[in-house]
């Protein structure tokens, strides 16, 4: 098969066998491509002409400061509680088991109030099931969107577009997010970010709770009430003293 090449200064011929990247798009068994990787190559559109995300919500940055002090706070008064009466029955009657627990508590009491330290980082700054700007997201980029971008014109008053396998394409994030098989996906107004997984808008942390994250924070409302108990084993234990336990 012969191809002829053209470029600005004429005509030059190609080799037998050889073929130009937008032939390969046309057949795409010349290199068994996937039809997305053709779809990229031969755009001519680039990701830098799309316009900025969208500004963060304004709950973005205000409602962690609740969800910091909540768990300062609590981790402070627990581990405060625990630890202050371990010490002080500390060297008192009360037998060995007793200060085992006394000092067990004390142990649990910390890791507890890590975890939960933990685990706030994480729903602040992993950005779990956030959909990112990336070729594979953002290709095809729609007629619809390319005509108005290219003509300069904003996307104010566009609605999202669906595509053929149960995609929708968000016109305020300029991607492509999976259909509801993956899960439900959800553009948040606070947040102003296209995630999957989507099951609520935590208003005391300020972040999407997703699907990657759900763990952590059910591990986090978890340890509130883990320091609560181990709280109140630690005043047990050490009121115990007193009354010649």
């Amino acid at each position: 098969l012969n191809l002829t090449l053209k470029v600005a200064s004429g005509d030059h011929g190609v080799g037998p066998g050889t073929m130009m990247a937008s032939d390969l798009c046309e057949c795409g068994s010349a290199s068994g491509s996937e039809d997305a990787d053709c779809e990229v190559l031969s755009s001519n559109f680039s990701l830098e002409r799309l316009p900025p995300l969208p500004r963060r919500g304004s709950g973005y940055w205000s409602e962690p400061m609740m969800g910091i002090c909540i768990v300062g706070v609590l981790s402070a008064m627990l581990v405060s509680v625990t630890q202050g009466m371990s010490m002080a029955a500390t060297g008192q009657v009360g037998g060995p088991q007793v200060a085992q627990v006394r000092t067990g508590s004390v142990i649990l009491i910390w890791a507890e109030a890590l975890t939960a330290v933990l685990c706030t980082l994480f729903l602040l700054f992993a950005g779990a099931g956030v959909i990112l700007r990336t070729p594979a997201t953002c290709y095809p980029i729609p007629d619809e969107v390319q005509e108005r971008l290219t003509a300069g014109r904003n996307l104010d008053g566009l609605k999202n577009i669906r595509g053929e396998h149960g995609e929708s394409y968000c016109v305020r994030c300029c991607l492509w997010r999976p259909s509801k098989e993956d899960g439900k996906v959800h553009h948040c107004n606070v947040c102003q970010r296209c995630v999957r997984g989507f099951d609520h808008h935590c208003g005391v942390f300020g972040r999407c709770i997703v699907r990657g994250n759900m763990p952590c924070f059910v591990v986090l409302i978890g340890m509130m009430f883990a320091g609560m108990v181990t709280a109140m084993v630690a005043v047990t234990a050490s009121a115990g003293v007193d009354t010649g336990v």
